[in-house]
């Protein structure tokens, strides 16, 4: 097997290479350079052309139309979907959402952060409310949506920040009647990853009459106690240092 001069096999520093062509492309808002890949890697555009191409080959990336740089190719998009769907959490969330969603009568939904905001990861409709309509894959934005709010504060992104720490430190949820303008609200609640960082939300998706001005004590009770039997499975006591203390 042939070495590099850093002693590593070629083999381990190509997949090393990889990765960090991955990572620039993750981070990046818009297609990718190989000008910019090179000067971010500080390697040769020779060199990264070459991982390009067989990153192409495979699948993983794709160039942008126009030849404006490069982008996640349609099997890693593949991946990325199975790797959400499949992932731990959302795995060990679905019967508290069963759970959460026969004891309240409404649609109980998780989602997973998001540069923008957060995606809905699982919904447990409930069908007595035709009207009450969420698939997977719906993105949850800014400034309206609880859940979008609960991700960017614990992500420490800008965020009106005022009413959402208000919210946790009475009812330990944040809420919002008509967030998304189609006369539905929502509540959702924080569960954290074992560094404090937050791994998921869990809440609500109901008429927003029953949000306006506020939810029931009794909604509430049932989206925190799903949000904390969830992070007792998932990393138990985690929480994250930006979570306001709770009223007495």
């Amino acid at each position: 097997m042939t070495d590099t001069a850093e002693g590593q096999p070629a083999s381990v520093k190509s997949v090393e290479v990889t990765v960090r062509i991955l990572d620039s492309l993750t981070d990046s808002f818009g297609p990718v350079r190989v000008t910019d890949l090179a000067r971010d890697l500080g390697m040769t555009k020779a060199r990264v052309s070459r991982h390009l191409q067989t990153l192409t080959r495979l699948g993983l990336v794709d160039r942008a139309p126009h030849g404006g740089g490069y982008v996640f190719g349609r099997k890693l998009l593949k991946f990325g979907r199975a790797a959400i769907y499949r992932s731990n959490i959302v795995e060990l969330a679905r019967p508290f959402l069963r759970v959460l969603r026969d004891r309240t009568g409404h649609t109980a939904v998780q989602t997973l952060p998001t540069r923008t905001g957060a995606m809905v990861v699982t919904a447990v409709p409930n069908e007595f409310e035709p009207g009450v309509v969420i698939q997977p894959g719906t993105l949850l934005e800014l400034p309206k949506s609880p859940a979008a709010r609960l991700t960017a504060y614990f992500e420490r992104q800008p965020v009106d920040s005022v009413k959402l720490c208000a919210n946790l430190a009475r009812h330990g949820v944040d809420f919002e009647a008509d967030a998304r303008g189609n006369g539905l609200g929502g509540i959702a609640a924080p569960v954290f990853d074992s560094d404090g960082g937050i791994a998921a939300t869990v809440g609500l998706v109901l008429s927003s009459a029953l949000v306006d001005p506020a939810p029931s004590d009794e909604l509430i009770r049932h989206v925190r106690e799903a949000a904390a039997q969830i992070q007792a499975e998932y990393a138990e006591d985690a929480t994250s240092p930006l979570m306001p203390a709770r009223e007495k």
